[in-house]
């Protein structure tokens, strides 16, 4: 437009350039910084396909779009707009492009980017007066609500069935033709089909009037539920406001903040705090480490800051909103993890970003200082920490430099025209294969220097060059010098998390105190109820719940932490119910993949108590075949009932109770589970563990509860089981019998003419005592002795399933 924007003097007088980059310094700074945001972008989301527009034009802009909708389908799209050094928004909300021959800028309406975008999109608008954009996407939104419920209107009044939910292309096609016939008819016309007349309908008439023609476009989005409402907005500024021009940040202070909020968190603090700190901003960008490991401090910064992000927005926003912002998509949630952090930075600067949807600000939450803590600690080790750097890679380039040279000195030796040791050499040379021995060990024989130590390749080792030695502390040991990269950097890792840990066992050792205060205060009918709802009521929920589950994540606090949480969920079913609010779920199903033994026990009693709150849990589980983990540890505890009362039994027996209640629990009304579960042979476990002596503890009481518990919903409506579980002993001489025949096959030894028939080990199984086994119908009237009632009950509700509709069972069902 021949006049530069106040962005653009903005951006020269700051000498500043977008993306953490220096215009005046880059020959082709556009392509730069596009090439850098979407490194930056492709942080939250490395799988996602990005596309650059770089001074697009509007037909450009228009098949890109369109083209990332149809690609995506019903995928969540983002669209990043870049608004600086180009003209502002409009008051009307419209962004602006090139036309077709770059001469001059036109504007883009939202209608017309909603339109070609689709929905659901996420946006991300960096630019001045950002909020003017916002506000068009929602009055274009109500707009296009208005005329979707006016074609909808139209379809029924006519007798057009919408169709529910997703339907096919045919469908969705020819319901789509008869509208578009409907409407063409009302055209011609003039009048909308209306059967009934109120005073109602005469006035939504007259506002359908005021909005003009039903747009065509709009037609196929009627035939589908309104989605537009789950787009996301970021908006860098309120209307009215610019952008800080600050020379020491980004100029794009909103984009760094979304994309490298660690990066931003640092510059940030390093200028708030010139004097209290000896690393300036071009030393802050060198801090080692990445995003993926959190064992070096710029991971680890990344996960300290994404639990207090987490858990500001744990205490400040409603359960709904956070479970919908924070838990149900990755990028949503990284991108407004990072945007709480901009709302933090850009109000420092008098600036104001927004968010559609909208959430408190949390600017003054006192958990920023924690983050602030962090950082200083993490900055004031990182001279050392870039010293050591620095040292390290000098001693590998001084290792690398002696084992270039101990292969030149090695090659000389073998000579310039030498041919190749194997050449010539035949099978049975066995004087050749004896030179080359001699060779090779003349080459790596050890040689010695002045001070009598050995080095490789016969170079003698100088004084002043401490390269190899492993007794200086400049040098490094034999496997740095081998290739092994051994660097160690001397980082002092934060203390963040157990102290986290630490504060969440307070806050249990507290909350334990109220809950039986309030059992004590009130009467037996009132607890249960109370207390499967909400917390008591002078007990508040904890803010470390967050923090606890990003703990998860490291297996140096795993342990710790499902400790803690198991004794947060014994509080009660309120407290399950937050920890599946604040999002447990996805840690503990990854969990169920682990093959550490030192979390198995905890990590069933935990899932028992998840079980039992929450039966949505049951077909998500399922879905990841979480259930052959309990039936494992079942099936590699059996020969714990053997032992003697200790500890370990009293636990084995507790964890092996938690098993069996998870597997009735998922077999409960899921013949999918039942079949599942048949198997994998959990009915002949089960049976074993009813055969093995009762110890006379409590914890060997709830555990036959509970497998008879299961036997009990494995026969329901299950013929297979029911027909195995009365023959039981029978199946168990079947297959013994069957595996005495393949030892024999195997062995080359036949049929013994010793060897009973399977008739004749039916005719015995009555005196066989070589067969540990028996009836499900024995061991049920033997367990409907025992000494406590609760397994007398659960005996006398097993048999009741396992003889309801026996007359269907006939012949072996196969």
């Amino acid at each position: 437009m021949q006049v530069p924007t106040p962005e653009e003097l903005a951006l020269e007088a700051a000498n500043n350039a977008g993306a953490q980059r220096n215009v005046a310094r880059e020959r082709t700074p556009m392509k730069a910084i596009g090439e850098s945001l979407q490194r930056q972008f492709e942080h939250i989301n490395r799988h996602a396909k990005y596309r650059q527009l770089l001074d697009c034009s509007m037909e450009d802009l228009r098949k890109q779009c369109m083209g990332f909708r149809r690609a995506a389908k019903e995928e969540r799209l983002l669209f990043y707009y870049n608004g600086h050094g180009v003209p502002r928004p409009t008051t009307g909300g419209d962004i602006w492009v090139f036309n077709k021959q770059f001469t001059q800028y036109i504007p883009v309406s939202a209608m017309d980017l909603m339109s070609w975008i689709g929905t659901p999109c996420v946006y991300v608008w960096d630019c001045a007066h950002a909020m003017n954009i916002v506000h068009a996407f929602e009055k274009n939104a109500k707009i296009r609500d208005f005329e979707i419920s006016r074609i909808r209107h139209a379809a029924e009044a006519a007798g057009i069935k919408l169709p529910v939910g997703k339907s096919g292309p045919e469908t969705m096609a020819m319901v789509s033709a008869n509208i578009s016939a409907l409407l063409a008819s009302q055209t011609q016309t003039g009048a909308m089909p209306n059967p009934q007349t109120s005073q109602q309908q005469t006035s939504q008439t007259q506002q359908q009037h005021q909005y003009g023609p039903v747009n065509p476009a709009l037609i196929n989005l009627a035939v589908l539920p309104p989605t537009h409402h789950e787009d996301i907005h970021f908006a860098a500024s309120q209307l009215g406001e610019l952008l800080p021009t600050n020379p020491e940040l980004p100029a794009d202070l909103f984009t760094s903040c979304l994309t490298t909020p660690i990066k931003a968190a640092l510059r940030f603090w390093v200028i708030r705090n010139p004097r209290t700190s000896k690393v300036t901003l071009d030393l802050c960008d060198k801090l080692p480490g990445s995003v993926q490991d959190r064992r070096t401090p710029f991971g680890e910064l990344n996960w300290i800051f994404t639990s207090i992000s987490d858990t500001i927005a744990w205490s400040t926003l409603p359960r709904d909103l956070f479970h919908k912002l924070f838990r149900q998509d990755v990028v949503v949630a990284s991108l407004f993890r990072n945007f709480m952090l901009a709302d933090r930075m850009m109000r420092f600067y008098n600036v104001h970003p927004q968010s559609r949807p909208a959430i408190p600000s949390t600017h003054k939450h006192p958990l920023w200082d924690s983050l602030d803590l962090e950082i200083d600690m993490c900055l004031q080790q990182l001279p050392r920490l870039l010293k050591e750097e620095s040292r390290r890679k000098q001693r590998e380039d001084r290792a690398n430099r002696v084992k270039q040279e101990r292969v030149a000195r090695a090659s000389a030796r073998r000579g310039p025209h030498r041919q190749s040791p194997l050449h010539g050499i035949g099978p049975m040379d066995f004087g050749g294969q004896q030179r080359i021995v001699l060779e090779i060990a003349d080459t790596f024989r050890p040689a010695r220097g002045r001070r009598g130590r050995a080095v490789l390749g016969g170079i003698q080792e100088s004084d002043d060059d401490d390269v190899i030695s492993g007794n200086d502390s400049d040098g490094v040991d034999m496997g740095s010098e081998l290739g092994l990269n051994v660097a160690v950097t001397g980082y002092i890792s934060s203390t963040y998390f157990s102290n986290q840990l630490y504060a969440f066992e307070v806050w249990l050792q507290h909350a334990a105190t109220e809950v039986s205060q309030f059992v004590s205060d009130n009467g037996p009918d009132q607890i249960p109820r109370s207390l499967s709802t909400e917390p008591p009521p002078n007990l508040d929920p904890p803010d470390e719940l967050p923090a606890v589950l990003q703990v998860l994540l490291s297996q140096q606090y795993r342990l710790r932490a499902l400790i803690l949480l198991y004794r947060f969920m014994n509080l009660g079913p309120w407290a399950v119910n937050l920890a599946m609010a604040v999002g447990i779920f996805p840690y503990m199903s990854k969990l169920l993949a682990s093959t550490t033994a030192e979390i198995r026990e905890i990590l069933i009693l935990v899932w028992a108590r998840l079980i039992a709150v929450d039966m949505a849990l049951h077909a998500e589980l399922m879905k990841n075949d979480g259930m052959e983990y309990f039936v494992a540890y079942l099936a590699n505890n059996i020969q714990m009932q053997y032992e003697p009362v200790s500890e370990k039994v009293r636990l084995c027996d507790t964890v092996s109770a938690a098993s069996a209640f998870t597997l009735t629990m998922l077999c409960k009304d899921m013949p999918e589970v039942q079949q599942a579960c048949f198997n994998e042979r959990v009915l002949d476990y089960f049976l074993v563990y009813l055969q093995r002596p009762d110890n006379g503890t409590e914890e060997r009481s709830c555990l036959r509860t509970w497998i008879l518990m299961c036997l009990g919903e494995l026969w329901r409506t299950f013929p297979n089981a029911k027909w195995m579980a009365m023959t039981y002993r029978l199946c168990v001489i079947a297959s013994k019998k069957q595996q005495h025949e393949e030892r024999g096959r195997h062995s080359g030894a036949g049929e013994q003419a010793g060897t009973p028939s399977f008739e004749e080990l039916l005719a015995s199984s009555a005196d066989d005592d070589s067969v540990d086994a028996c009836d499900a119908q024995d061991l049920l009237v033997q367990m409907a002795f025992h000494r406590t009632p609760v397994v007398r009950a659960a005996a006398v509700y097993a048999m009741g399933t396992l003889i309801e509709d026996l007359s269907l069972l006939g012949d072996d069902p196969g």
